[in-house]
């Protein structure tokens, strides 16, 4: 039987005077994301609520659907027949919410220009299926060795891609910050999505670039191997992050995949109908 515990925290930093992060998590779907808003006007914490808001609707709805053929489900683009049906529900979500930001970006003045960052982990049966739009990341830590599984949408990664600057010049990148894609940047938008298998003992790891920026990979995966329990690893995460000088607001989401033993399984269940 698998099992997986979560944790989250988001926090205002250091030096920025709102927090506009958010994040979501829903044991009952498997759903985890996080957000990471930008925008003048406190709209930055509109564009992020937003997604929280449409995606952990339309994803639920979605997978309902899965389980009940009369609920109703809002598929919004074209299905790829190239991935799965989770990655097309989540892409469907994602892609409803960058619709939704955008256009009330449009409409309402003090929004214009707003846009977030998303990236989301359902785990579903035995997969992890990733998707995201931004420079928001997942981490894998498996074995006692951390992965990046996400690749930033961003100008620095870019160069990085074309063989212009190394990966240590773009984490000292003065352009660090500018992103090719975001939720609401424009109408549509191109969403990234991997999968990969399940193992017991992992930990996944989504976070906002207030995290990235004030510690490395290392400094991920030693705190991760040090607490164990995920909402020890994020509240940890972030007063590193802070600690570091914490010049952005920062978010961590953490699960943690666990084995329990079937014996144990059937004896909690006994014991349950007995009482």
């Amino acid at each position: 039987m698998m099992l997986m515990e979560y944790g989250a925290k988001t926090d205002l930093g250091q030096v920025r005077k709102n927090n506009e992060d958010n994040c979501f998590v829903d044991d009952k779907t498997g759903l985890l994301f996080v957000c990471d808003g930008m925008g003048g006007h406190n709209s930055g914490e509109v564009a992020s609520k937003l997604a929280v808001e449409v995606i952990s609707k339309n994803f639920s709805q979605n997978m309902q659907k899965q389980r009940n053929p009369d609920a109703t489900q809002v598929v919004f683009g074209e299905n790829n027949p190239k991935i799965s049906d989770t990655a097309n529900r989540l892409v469907s979500s994602i892609r409803l919410a960058n619709t939704v930001i955008f256009e009330s970006s449009r409409n309402y003045p003090q929004n214009q220009g707003m846009g977030t960052t998303v990236v989301a982990v359902a785990a579903v049966g035995n997969i992890y299926t990733v998707g995201w739009v931004g420079d928001s990341r997942v981490y894998l830590v498996r074995h006692g060795q951390i992965q990046q599984l996400t690749v930033d949408h961003s100008l620095v990664q870019e160069q990085v891609n074309k063989g212009l600057i190394t990966d240590s010049q773009a984490e000292s990148s003065e352009y660090k910050n500018i992103l090719t894609r975001a939720l609401g940047s424009a109408e549509n938008v191109e969403i990234d999505t991997l999968e990969i298998p399940q193992m017991d003992d992992d930990y996944i790891l989504l976070c906002t670039d207030g995290l990235t920026r004030m510690l490395d990979d290392n400094t991920i995966l030693e705190t991760v191997k040090k607490f164990a329990k995920p909402q020890d690893i994020c509240d940890n995460l972030i007063a590193l992050a802070n600690e570091a000088g914490g010049r952005d607001n920062v978010t961590a989401v953490v699960a943690y995949r666990k084995s329990e033993n079937l014996w144990n399984v059937f004896i909690k269940a006994v014991s349950k109908s007995t009482k």
